[in-house]
């Protein structure tokens, strides 16, 4: 297994077995905490090999700078086949409707498939005029 691509940003898409991604970034600036970040996406895409066909689960867990969970974790589950002998892609979007963000910070995206964590992704939280 081999995770490709796990982002977030602020939309994307998968057209004729495209992803399309929109505005990856990793900072955010807030004038005042708490605040509200009204929307934004989860893209992730992961190459699978021959030999790990099957079910797997998908798990992205949202942390504060203190491992706290912000929310829910998000969970999608399919089934990997390889008809071509070489290797099969999964592509999901979790489209996020808002999250609220106590204070500035280094907070997670923590991805999750079966048992393992292959990558996390930062978000800066920054008070706005701070570098």
């Amino acid at each position: 297994m081999n995770v490709e691509i796990f982002t977030l940003c602020d939309a994307a898409t998968v057209s004729g077995g495209k992803l399309n991604i929109l505005g990856s970034f990793d900072t955010i600036a807030a004038v005042a905490f708490p605040c509200q970040h009204p929307l934004c996406a989860i893209a992730i895409r992961i190459r699978f090999d021959l030999g790990e066909e099957g079910d797997h689960k998908f798990q992205v867990h949202f942390c504060d700078p203190d491992m706290r969970a912000v929310m829910k974790p998000m969970i999608q589950q399919a089934s990997v086949q390889i008809p071509n002998e070489r290797s099969q892609t999964v592509t999901h979007i979790w489209n996020l409707l808002g999250f609220e963000l106590k204070g500035a910070g280094e907070y997670y995206f923590e991805l999750k498939v079966d048992r393992e964590t292959p990558c996390r992704l930062p978000l800066y939280v920054l008070q706005a005029g701070q570098q």
